[in-house]
């Protein structure tokens, strides 16, 4: 009986090990359903998909005031968490939500945030918002904040990445009156009225439209004159 050489014999295992696996499947390999985002996570590369826009008001830090403190720090204020992040120590940190830490002014844009309590979706909350313009028994303010919309990867090489992105939420005006209560701006001349009976005439000779677009600089400029 001829025997084979140990090159030959090593040649035809190898040989017929590949067409086993090639028959079978390699055991590492699911044969589910796959995209590029399961091929991606399976090799352990990790995600590169970009981010539009900013959480933050001003992306730079600008320097303010805290509360009666006289010495400035370096802030900005996070529009989609609702926190005033400052640099402490070389440290970027949030401070807490205490009113004591009221009010933040910003020097070079004399912006001033204040930490209220006022409803916002139906229920009491107590977050930053900035003020707008004081009046006589009252003031305006303004909540600024912003959304998230997670990105995610092109699912086949006819689709595109989508980037992570943050966008501008419709601002929210609010009026505080001489009581200390928050109510939100109505967006009808009655309901505005009802808050201000007493300048009725004015109101309803000042703002043009029943329905209050506080969206809209001309409204806006309206509603201070029939207020003022």
């Amino acid at each position: 009986m001829n025997k084979l050489s140990p090159i030959l014999a090593l040649t035809l295992l190898t040989f017929l090990t590949n067409k086993f696996s090639a028959q079978n499947g390699n055991s590492n390999i699911t044969n589910g359903d796959t995209n590029r985002e399961t091929l991606i996570m399976r090799s352990g590369y990790k995600s590169t998909i970009e981010t539009k826009g900013s959480a933050y008001l001003y992306t730079e830090y600008k320097k303010a005031r805290i509360a009666n403190n006289k010495a400035l720090v370096d802030m900005r204020y996070n529009a989609y968490k609702d926190e005033i992040d400052i640099v402490n120590n070389g440290q970027n940190m949030a401070i807490y939500k205490r009113i004591e830490y009221s009010p933040i002014h910003i020097i070079d844009s004399d912006e001033y945030l204040y930490l209220l309590e006022y409803p916002f979706k139906g229920q009491k909350t107590i977050g930053y918002l900035f003020e707008v313009k004081k009046f006589a028994g009252f003031t305006i303010f303004m909540k600024i904040s912003k959304g998230y919309e997670k990105g995610r990867y092109a699912q086949d090489s006819f689709d595109l990445d989508k980037e992570n992105s943050y966008e501008d939420l419709p601002d929210i005006f609010y009026i505080q009156k001489s009581n200390g209560e928050i109510l939100e701006m109505p967006n009808r001349k009655k309901k505005l009225i009802e808050i201000f009976p007493d300048k009725k005439d004015k109101i309803e000779k000042t703002i043009k439209d029943d329905k209050i677009d506080t969206q809209k600089l001309n409204v806006l400029s309206q509603i201070f004159n029939a207020l003022s």
